[in-house]
């Protein structure tokens, strides 16, 4: 997908749910479950962090995201009991670090923001096309997506900054509220394989493994 799809599709995604955010209620998984992401470096989390400070007082609601928790999601492989058994994480370790050796840092763009019915995002361009190729070359060796709705044609960079369980779609309306930000760019560098919990309400990450670039 070039550059100029991704755009498109981010305007379409933008006018089919920028009336649902929070129509859909976001519910947490249940169990163990694995992830394979970018992690955001400290100075785009504070970025992203002061524009979120900004439209907070807008949308009222403890979901807000925490900078540390900002990230981009490449794929999400199963749950542990679940889709695994055995040395299943061994297996994804060495698959992931063998897809990574050809693979030079490569930068990325952060745009504006946007949304799905459950989460208020800011969108993420792959100029090189990196992105798209290693969700597709993780998913054909690690099939066991827990999410196979939103893998290959329907996956979506993006780094979430809110989990709407209201209906906060009128914030869009509000004279205050902006969509429109500055074009960022990042050099991605590091890869994280982790293990999510959520025991007790929240979750638990735990990384397994870094994969430098």
């Amino acid at each position: 997908m070039n550059l100029q799809q991704q755009k498109f599709r981010f305007e379409k995604n933008w006018k089919n749910f920028s009336t649902k955010l929070g129509t859909k209620k976001w519910t947490k998984e249940p169990n163990f479950c694995y992830f394979v992401e970018i992690p955001i470096p400290l100075n785009i989390q504070t970025e992203i962090r002061e524009i979120s400070n900004t439209i907070q007082d807008l949308a009222p609601t403890d979901e807000w995201i925490t900078p540390a928790d900002y990230h981009i999601t490449i794929a999400l492989p199963g749950r542990d009991g679940t889709h695994f058994k055995g040395n299943d994480v061994s297996f994804m370790k060495t698959e992931i670090e063998k897809i990574l050796n050809d693979i030079n840092p490569f930068e990325i763009q952060f745009g504006n923001l946007n949304c799905f019915s459950t989460v208020l995002y800011r969108e993420v361009f792959d100029p090189t096309g990196q992105i798209y190729a290693l969700h597709e070359k993780i998913g054909n060796i690690i099939p066991f997506s827990q999410t196979p709705a939103y893998q290959f044609d329907n996956f979506v960079p993006h780094i979430s900054m809110l989990y709407a369980n209201n209906n906060q779609s009128s914030l869009f309306k509000n004279p205050n509220f902006t969509r429109e930000l500055s074009l960022e760019t990042m050099l991605v560098k590091k890869i994280i394989l982790g293990q999510a919990k959520d025991a007790t309400g929240d979750y638990k990450r735990k990384v397994l493994k870094e994969f430098i670039i």
